[in-house]
């Protein structure tokens, strides 16, 4: 049986001091973000990682450069693992979405698998070709445990494609920035075992 710890990045500025849709724009870790992944380097750092992968975008290889340098290992990036392409309301906060674009955004938020957002992705093919890569990694790494830093909304439509739910029902799971999931992989059989587990993150 395999592991798979699939985790959030770190904190940037658009999810605190200025909240709003990040995508594939490739923004750094803020301070805070840069110590949510030394938190998580810490948590990790008692687990026999094969392997650290993450998305090529630069606050998800921050991360995964924290958790991976206590194993001697280095990250490797895979732009198959982004963020979904959040086009014309890439560093738009979501209220203004809502005024400005209006009817697509009810759409979206109605059937996200199928409503393409203005200039970007829908969540279906964010899915078709996320859990194609993450695939791929574990294929790589049959027995082992791995590590994969990738972003919010991409996590939570994984764990929607493996709970057996359309990718439109991805709010339903929670995904804090530098947020843990735990999942055991036995030959295309899965097991949630920790779901948006930030204890690590205590006194945060």
């Amino acid at each position: 049986m395999g592991k798979l710890y699939l985790i959030r990045h770190g904190e940037v500025l658009w999810n605190r001091e200025r909240p709003a849709y990040c995508g594939v724009t490739d923004l750094e870790l803020n301070p805070h973000g840069r110590q949510q992944a030394r938190r998580l380097a810490d948590r990790l750092a008692g687990v026999n990682l094969a392997a650290v992968y993450c998305s090529d975008l630069r606050r998800a290889r921050e991360t995964a450069a924290a958790i991976a340098a206590p194993h001697g290992l280095t990250p490797y990036p895979d732009p198959a693992l982004r963020e979904v392409h959040y086009g014309d309301w890439e560093g738009v906060a979501e209220e203004e979405v809502r005024q400005r674009w209006p009817e697509p955004y009810l759409a979206w938020r109605e059937d996200a698998e199928h409503q393409r957002i203005p200039g970007g992705e829908t969540f279906g093919e964010l899915r078709d070709r996320f859990v194609p890569a993450v695939m791929r990694i574990l294929a790589r790494h049959p027995e082992e445990s791995v590590a994969i830093v990738a972003h919010k909304a991409a996590n939570r439509v994984f764990l929607c494609a493996v709970l057996g739910l359309s990718p439109s029902h991805y709010r339903r799971i929670g995904q804090d920035n530098a947020a843990l999931n735990l999942l055991d992989y036995d030959h295309g059989r899965w097991r949630v075992d920790q779901l948006n587990d930030t204890c690590h993150l205590r006194g945060d």
